[in-house]
């Protein structure tokens, strides 16, 4: 037997092959609308190239040319045209039904999916008041509603200190209270000094600043641990607490929206924050295990 047909390929075997192919890569789309945008892609390109190769499988084989001796004139008004075999109309059938069906299932899911992704973030601003009710070096424990339309559902907490001056511009460290594990309330680990608190009305909305002395935060829902800076220093948070974007409008300090942290190098002014875009509680933003999670969708 020469090369050439040693390196064949049987058509039967792609035949068996290329269905089982294609609905594992239905099935890789599927999981990965959920996991990552990755897998969908990879899902997508598999079954794609198992679809070619079963239509590929169902064609007839060609039945080579005919020997002229053995040719029959047939009449023009009586010529049949060569027709499928039943069983391969009946395999491009279920082929085109099935391609059908997942489009109708994936399509849906995958622009559900995917189109938040490509929108902006909507960030609410929330007007804290004058930079005067925080003073430098010291927390204070704030709360707002980041939505006062919708009220008290729309309530939120900040732990916020004035770092004094950075290249002569007010620096600021405010970080949110939602535990990066499952966005438990965190805790102040220290004195809450209730006794000097200061309630106002912002944009119509309150606004209740509290002092507290923080050796760090801790959440007492699942025990996870985290320094002044917001670094997670134990327990099953698989990130450092998340902070507000700030500015500084004719004297009051105003909120401006939200982003994820890595890790922060320093104290202070002079820390060296590793930002990320906002994520959900419970997906890491560094290291491998990042890859496994999509694109976030916005957020109100």
């Amino acid at each position: 037997m020469d090369g050439e047909g040693q390196h064949a390929e049987d058509p039967a075997a792609s035949a068996t092959v290329a269905p089982f192919t294609f609905a594992l890569g239905i099935v890789l789309c599927l999981i990965g609308l959920i996991v990552s945008l990755w897998i969908t892609l990879l899902g997508a390109l598999l079954a794609a190239a198992a679809g070619w190769k079963w239509l590929q499988a169902v064609k007839l084989p060609d039945a080579g040319p005919v020997a002229a001796e053995k040719r029959e004139p047939v009449a023009e008004e009586t010529y049949a045209p060569e027709t499928y075999e039943r069983s391969a109309f009946l395999s491009i059938a279920t082929l085109g039904l099935g391609g059908l069906v997942g489009a109708i299932i994936a399509l849906p899911a995958a622009a559900l999916a995917i189109v938040p992704t490509l929108q902006h973030r909507r960030q609410r601003r929330v007007d804290l008041g004058p930079m005067s009710n925080f003073p430098e070096g010291r927390y204070v424990a704030t709360t707002f509603e980041l939505d006062p339309a919708i009220g008290a559902v729309s309530r939120r907490t900040a732990f916020v200190r004035y770092n004094g001056l950075l290249e002569n511009e007010p620096s600021f460290t405010i970080i949110s209270n939602r535990c990066t594990h499952v966005g438990c309330p965190t805790q102040p680990n220290g004195p809450l000094f209730t006794e000097q608190t200061k309630n106002l009305e912002r944009g119509g909305a309150p606004v209740r600043l509290i002092p507290v002395e923080p050796a760090g935060f801790g959440c007492p829902c699942h025990g996870s641990q985290f320094d002044r800076e917001g670094n997670r220093v134990a327990g099953p948070a698989v990130r450092a607490l998340d902070r507000f974007e700030y500015e500084i409008d004719r004297g009051n300090l105003v909120l401006t929206g939200l982003f994820s942290v890595a890790r922060v190098d320093g104290a202070g002014s002079d820390a060296k924050i590793h930002r990320t875009p906002l994520a959900y509680p419970g997906e890491p933003v560094s290291g491998l295990e990042s890859l496994l999670y999509p694109v976030q969708p916005p957020t109100n």
